[in-house]
């Protein structure tokens, strides 16, 4: 079986495993929506309401809704200062965990063996959404760039995409939903911000459970 035959065969199985959990997740959390009081799990606050979930720098921010949907469930968290900070650019390490949560993708490497950074980037390279010639281990406390956090997201699509040029995957991103054709300009060495990371993921997640779920019912 060939390594792209397998890397689709893990992500079959991933994102099965993951909608389920997406959808007991979004029961669970739908079932909290009226309660006042905050969970915490980690030492990071998890709303029940995404509207509790206050930061002294989202109120009226362009991305202020997906993000607090993203903190009430756990994939993203703000600061200790009471901030959120959506415009502060992302690293490689954060969103490559918020992929792990956001998608539910278990760790494959045991922490070990590994540090917790390094067993999180191994993770998303065994199910094939990082490739050996995206960055290194070593690279990954670098700022994420835009064209990047698109290949990755593509990529978590299908294992075969994110192989064209950065304007060929705008294209791409654009048709399948991730982005705005209108409002996104895709610089290929323009630093994601926090905000635009959440969004990107929180689209992705959508699409990968309505591609499941078409699968399941077809």
């Amino acid at each position: 079986m060939s390594t792209i035959r397998r890397q689709k065969n893990k992500l079959k199985l991933m994102f099965a495993a993951a909608s389920i959990v997406l959808i007991r997740r979004t029961a669970y959390v739908l079932a909290l929506a009226s309660l006042p009081f905050a969970f915490s799990s980690g030492g990071n606050a998890i709303y029940a309401n995404p509207e509790s979930a206050e930061f002294s720098d989202m109120h009226g921010h362009w991305a202020e809704e997906p993000i607090l949907e993203a903190v009430s469930e756990g994939i993203i968290s703000g600061y200790d200062d009471g901030t959120f900070r959506p415009d502060r650019s992302v690293s490689r390490a954060e969103f490559i965990n918020m992929l792990l949560a956001g998608l539910h993708i278990p760790l494959a490497a045991s922490s070990s063996e590994h540090s917790s950074q390094e067993a999180s980037f191994q993770s998303l390279r065994d199910v094939g959404i990082v490739d050996e010639n995206d960055f290194s281990a070593d690279e990954l406390d670098q700022e994420l760039q835009r064209a990047e956090m698109i290949r990755l997201a593509l990529r978590t699509m299908d294992p075969e995409a994110g192989q064209e040029q950065t304007a060929k995957q705008r294209e791409q991103a654009v048709d399948a939903g991730l982005i705005d054709e209108a409002g996104d300009t895709l610089k290929g060495t323009q630093a994601a911000t926090r905000a635009e990371a959440v969004v990107v993921l929180q689209r992705l997640k959508r699409i990968v459970l309505a591609k499941t779920m078409d699968s399941v019912g077809s």
